[in-house]
């Protein structure tokens, strides 16, 4: 399969099983991401892969974190708590901003999507399913703490990664003209 054809057919997928990438696979994955468009060259990314039982620990950190935002139904948390186990790999991508005169957060925080985005199509084009997934966590001090991160750290996603179990979804094609004009 082409890039090209990786690029079209891209397509998140949600059940995810062993085997996840191995360490061959995951170096593929992480130099895709930094080569990402980043201005100035900030490197303004951080990757964690968490992996194995890290992922329970991952798990209950989720727990922790709605704890203390006075989530107590216990539904809730067990969905919390087995999150990270939806796949056999999950990489965290986190914005660590660098201080600079002219480029901003923001702009920073659009590098580390792109960084993410160029790890999920190179996962895709190993063969490897990915969903991205943000939510509470993501912004969550405790999260990103756990995670290794600095203060104002966040997460932009969490790639969840592994090999696609059952069929992917279909995806309509989408007509440029409701999304693109000519100035």
């Amino acid at each position: 399969m082409s890039v090209l054809d990786t690029l079209l057919s891209r397509n998140s997928h949600a059940r995810l099983v062993e085997p996840g990438p191995d360490a061959q696979a995951l170096k593929a994955i992480l130099r895709a991401a930094l080569r990402a468009p980043d201005h100035g060259r900030l490197r303004p990314w951080r990757y964690v892969v968490i992996q194995g039982e890290r992922r329970q620990a991952l798990g209950k950190c989720f727990v922790d974190s709605l704890k203390l935002r006075g989530v107590s139904d216990t539904a809730k948390l067990d969905k919390a708590a087995k999150a990270p186990l939806r796949a056999p790999m999950i990489l965290a991508g986190l914005l660590h901003e660098v201080e600079h005169t002219t480029i901003g957060r923001d702009e920073q925080g659009h590098a580390v999507a792109a960084s993410l985005a160029a790890a999920q199509i190179a996962a895709e084009f190993l063969g490897f399913g990915c969903i991205w997934r943000t939510g509470s966590y993501a912004t969550d001090p405790l999260v990103v703490e756990m995670l290794g991160g600095a203060p104002g750290d966040q997460v932009v996603g969490f790639l969840y990664l592994g090999t696609r179990d059952g069929p992917s979804k279909l995806l309509p094609e989408e007509s440029l003209d409701a999304f693109v004009s000519h100035f």
